[in-house]
């Protein structure tokens, strides 16, 4: 009878683990016809509703008792939905995403309780190992890196997302290294050096600072610091307070050492947070829409910098974001104070629920979430589907796990398949639709856009809130003379994104058709999104002159001479030896102006 338990115990437990490693193998997905991220969400798209089907079974045979986290997590996605519905503000790729990861959330939970966590978190260091030893032999060039810039990117597009990865696992394994058996602690050890060895080579401080909070909870936890430290200070206050005061200082100097290693970044960042905040002050309650950060943002960094003169520091650290670099402070400005503190309550009972001494979750788990809220303080991991699949796996291992009615947990996971079956299912056409992109952005490149341009009006249907698609999409209007059907798609694009030169090309149109008021709103606009930027103002300048408004083109243009690049280059240099010919010329033609009509009054008094 043992032995059957046994063996029904491990045979659901390899279906568990081969079902949670299908999910987390959306790290994994490559695809040169579709990009790094794009084709991880077509194949996530189609791993979902292989779980999806397979977790009906499961919840019938084992049903669990929905928790608190469980209705929290439902409320939340509801609120999300609702405020974009009556707002007006619906993305539907984000919005898809968003509600298929909530039902990955409840997938998770289903598996997580389904048999011991050992299985769940076996396929999580299974996944680490993998990503680590792929990060290693891009280090010594056995594999190529996902991107020209960088030589340590693992399966992710850029070290940063990469670095969030795998340090959610690194104190799972530390914790395994330290409490499991032996076989287990080898396996687990040998994770664990993989993970050290190469995250220190992706340079991300986020996830160094994650590590330390990670792995400090997983020791704290395993040799009792809490207590430990208290007994101390009890019994040698003087000596605890001199301690206490050294590790602050150590604590200090290191931080400063981390900012100074990337010193205009962190102030990058640093600008990002402070113009959020103004975005959040402006629509506190409900945001500017889920999927719409990067346009709301555009719009508050130039109107930041047009109110009033800024620093030279902060015009130079100016960017154009996709994301908040903080995932709480782009989930208030998305979603406004109710979203955020919904969130924050999500996160703080779900630590609450695992700290609760019937509760089986181990302190591995804790670790690893706290890692991952450490760097979503300074990284983007909820715009990276794989690190959004990872976090919903460590939020579900955070409950309790108690049995409930089977009618109940099977209607439930029933009626999940429905947005599976909506949203997932069906997606070849949108995915033939991004090769198309792909293959056509070779032509865009070239210039030719007299071929591409009816191909993307084609695709326009199916990519419409890509707001890449919608910039090439406008310049291909604009280079082939229809420069109003061109700020139209411009205009959509706007909304989706913080890129000034979207701005640009809509001032080069309106300057095309002769709307010099619109022309220089535009251009101004683009200028205050990034004023670090030279060609707004050398657009600017050349839309005065051509306009007849030589005093305010030659304004600019010794704007334009005064301002120092961001990174100096051939383009940069070019520009500004246009801007002194303009003002030359503009000066030389207003003097022999003036000179003519000296002659002509000096004439018509002779003859008088």
């Amino acid at each position: 009878m043992q032995l059957r338990k046994n063996l029904n115990l491990y045979l659901s437990g390899i279906v568990v683990f081969m079902l949670t490693i299908l999910l987390l193998s959306t790290a994994f997905a490559l695809d040169e016809s579709l990009g790094n991220r794009i084709a991880k969400i077509f194949w996530f798209y189609k791993v979902i509703i292989v779980a999806g089907i397979a977790c009906i079974p499961l919840a019938w045979m084992r049903p669990f008792r929905f928790s608190i986290t469980d209705l929290l997590v439902l409320l939340y996605a509801g609120y999300t939905l609702c405020n974009d519905y009556f707002a007006g503000t619906i993305a539907p790729t984000r919005t898809s995403l968003f509600i298929l990861i909530i039902v990955t959330y409840f997938i998770f939970r289903r598996l997580t309780t389904f048999v011991p966590l050992g299985f769940t978190h076996a396929a999580l260091l299974l996944t680490g190992a993998i990503e680590a030893i792929w990060g290693l032999a891009q280090l010594y060039g056995f594999t190529p890196s996902q991107h020209s810039r960088f030589e340590l990117t693992g399966s992710f597009f850029n070290p940063g997302p990469y670095s969030g990865f795998l340090v959610a696992i690194l104190p799972l394994a530390l914790y395994y290294t330290l409490t499991a058996c032996r076989i287990a602690r080898i396996l687990s050890g040998v994770i664990l050096v993989l993970l050290l060895l190469v995250l220190p080579a992706t340079l991300s401080r986020g996830a160094w600072l994650a590590a330390i909070a990670g792995c400090g909870i997983v020791l704290g936890n395993y040799f009792h610091l809490y207590n430990r430290l208290k007994f101390l200070f009890q019994k040698h206050r003087l000596a605890s307070f001199i301690a206490t005061i050294c590790i602050f200082l150590l604590v200090t100097g290191t931080l400063i050492g981390i900012y100074q290693l990337k010193k205009e970044s962190a102030d990058g960042r640093r600008l990002i947070w402070k113009v959020s905040s103004t975005l959040v002050a402006s629509h506190p309650a409900t945001g500017v829409g889920f999927g719409h950060f990067a346009g709301a943002y555009g719009e508050a960094q130039a109107a930041y910098f047009s109110a009033t003169e800024r620093s030279a520091g902060e015009e130079l650290v100016a960017d154009a974001p996709e994301t908040a670099f903080n995932e709480f402070v782009q989930t208030a400005t998305e979603t406004g104070i109710i979203g955020l503190l919904l969130f924050l309550t999500i996160i703080f009972w779900a630590f609450k629920t695992a700290r609760h001494p019937d509760n089986k979750v181990t302190a591995g788990v804790t670790g690893s979430l706290a890692a991952f809220l450490v760097f979503a303080c300074f990284s983007y991991p909820f715009s990276v589907l794989p690190l959004l699949v990872l976090f919903t796996l460590l939020l579900a291992q955070c409950t309790s796990i108690q049995r409930g009615s089977r009618w109940l947990s099977g209607i439930f996971y029933l009626f999940l398949l429905l947005p599976v079956y909506f949203l997932a299912t069906g997606q070849q056409e949108r995915e033939q639709a991004y090769k198309c992109w792909k293959s056509e952005q070779i032509y865009f490149n070239m210039q030719i856009f007299e071929r591409t341009v009816d191909n993307y009006k084609k695709l326009y249907p199916l990519l419409k809130d890509q707001p890449a698609f919608l910039f090439e999409y406008g310049q291909c209007l604009s280079r082939t003379g229809q420069p109003e059907a061109s700020n139209l798609i411009l205009k959509e694009a706007a909304r989706l994104s913080a890129d000034p030169m979207i701005r640009n090309i809509m001032g080069k149109n309106y300057q095309t058709m002769k709307q010099y008021p619109q022309a220089e709103s535009a251009f101004l606009k683009a200028s205050h999104m990034v004023p670090n930027r030279l060609y707004p103002l050398y657009l600017l300048a050349k839309m005065y002159h051509e306009s007849g408004q030589t005093d305010k083109a030659i304004a600019t243009a010794r704007l334009l001479l005064e301002k120092a690049p961001k990174v100096p280059s051939s383009a940069t240099e070019e520009m500004k030896r246009d801007m002194q010919k303009l003002i030359r010329d503009t000066l030389h033609l207003t003097n022999y102006f003036k000179i003519e009509c000296d002659n002509v009054e000096d004439k018509n008094t002779i003859e008088i």
